[in-house]
């Protein structure tokens, strides 16, 4: 990747302007969705994202928006702007796509250009979104990866500026509490049902669950209810344990619907703290649910999968309780093997005696529904009467 980021830059430093990279001879303006036209010289002395997508590639789709998020943001800055650089097949797929962007770009028409800028930076996949700083310099290719982990805070995208996130985030990581994690500067508190907000303060001490989940989700619909009872048990029995729902549903009334099944906590509908959380702690898909400890230090970043194979076993689901998880399996599992041994040792030796098939029939049949004789017990001790 370093090497690819070496010819970008190279690239990019071998053109004069940023004119030379988005002009043609016949051609100098961009166009807007409505048919604007804008000379390319407005850009100069901007930060300009380069965006590459077509309205056939769903991931483009889907990254789409939340780019207009994030460039509606940036505007106000007054030294940002997006160039959509189309891969569609035909000028109308172009329109329409274009018609959901609130950015500029070139036009359909001109596919030497197109072309040609895919060269120099070296596009072999959508979507993706190079960065190139005010003098017209690839800042980065990775545009696409930068925007999804860090969001608008990545701005001007420089790898000073990563690097400063990354170590914000390193500190934030070292000093981590359930507070700094779920407040934020308009809201102290998370949502009850009816609309009660109960302070983060509260969940101060106790072991607390983060789950990242949507209505959408088939997987999150079936994983609930088991979470749900889990939850339910552990409060039955006093136990410092609480889940605050991280919502990834997108129209309000779902979030509603979802919630009304849930007997713990919210984060507010479109918080952008869900956002926040979902970057800092790589969320991948849903369900996902990050288990804190008492402290606000994080114990599991994914507890779903323990909970499908352990249920409330896994509780309270620190490294401790699943050592000894794992040691209760193994043993069950050495218990097994020995069970089967003495099984095969004792078939042997009955099926050398002489007695009864339907003795040698009813020790099979008890092997089969996991009745075991006491393991270890001498062979001549075992009885016909014990089976």
């Amino acid at each position: 990747m370093a090497e690819l980021e070496k010819a970008v830059t190279q690239a990019g430093e071998s053109h004069e302007s940023l004119s030379s990279l988005l002009c043609s001879e016949e051609r100098d303006f961009l166009i807007r969705n409505n048919g604007e036209k804008v000379k390319v010289e407005e850009l100069e002395g901007k930060y300009v994202g380069l965006y590459f997508s077509a309205h056939w590639c769903p991931p483009c789709r889907y990254f789409t928006p939340v780019l207009s998020e994030i460039y509606k943001k940036l505007l106000e800055k007054g030294d940002f702007e997006i160039v959509f650089i189309s891969a569609d097949r035909d000028e109308k797929s172009f329109e329409e796509y274009h018609h959901t962007m609130p950015w500029l770009a070139l036009p359909f028409s001109d596919e030497n250009t197109r072309k040609k800028l895919d060269q120099v930076f070296k596009v072999d996949g959508i979507p993706c979104l190079v960065f190139l700083d005010k003098e017209g310099r690839a800042i980065t290719t990775e545009g696409v990866e930068t925007i999804g982990e860090y969001g608008v805070e990545a701005y001007p995208f420089t790898a000073e500026r990563i690097d400063e996130l990354k170590a914000k985030e390193e500190a934030l990581r070292a000093a981590q509490t359930v507070e700094s994690l779920l407040l934020s500067d308009e809201r102290d508190f998370v949502l009850g049902h009816e609309g009660t907000q109960v302070p983060v303060a509260e969940l101060a001490g106790k072991t607390v669950g983060l789950y990242f989940s949507a209505h959408w989700c088939g997987p999150c619909r079936s994983f609930t209810p088991q979470l749900v009872e889990i939850y339910n048990e552990l409060l039955k029995k006093g136990e410092a344990f609480e889940i605050v729902f991280l919502s990834r549903d997108k129209e309000e009334k779902a979030f509603e619907e979802y919630y009304a099944s849930m007997p713990w906590l919210a984060l507010p509908f479109a918080d952008n703290t869900q956002k926040k959380l979902s970057r800092y702690f790589r969320i991948e898909g849903i369900p996902t649910l990050i288990i804190l400890g008492s402290d606000g230090k994080t114990i599991r970043n994914d507890a779903v999968g323990l909970i499908r194979e352990y249920g409330i076993r896994a509780y309270p689901f620190t490294k401790e309780r699943l050592d000894d998880l794992e040691a209760e399996e193994k043993a069950k599992r050495e218990a097994q093997t020995l069970s089967r041994s003495w099984f095969l040792m004792s078939a042997t030796l009955l099926s050398s005696m002489e007695v009864p098939r339907s003795w040698y029939l009813s020790l099979w049949a008890k092997q089969l529904l996991c009745i075991s004789l006491p393991i270890g017990a001498p062979l001549a001790e075992v009885s016909l009467q014990s089976l």
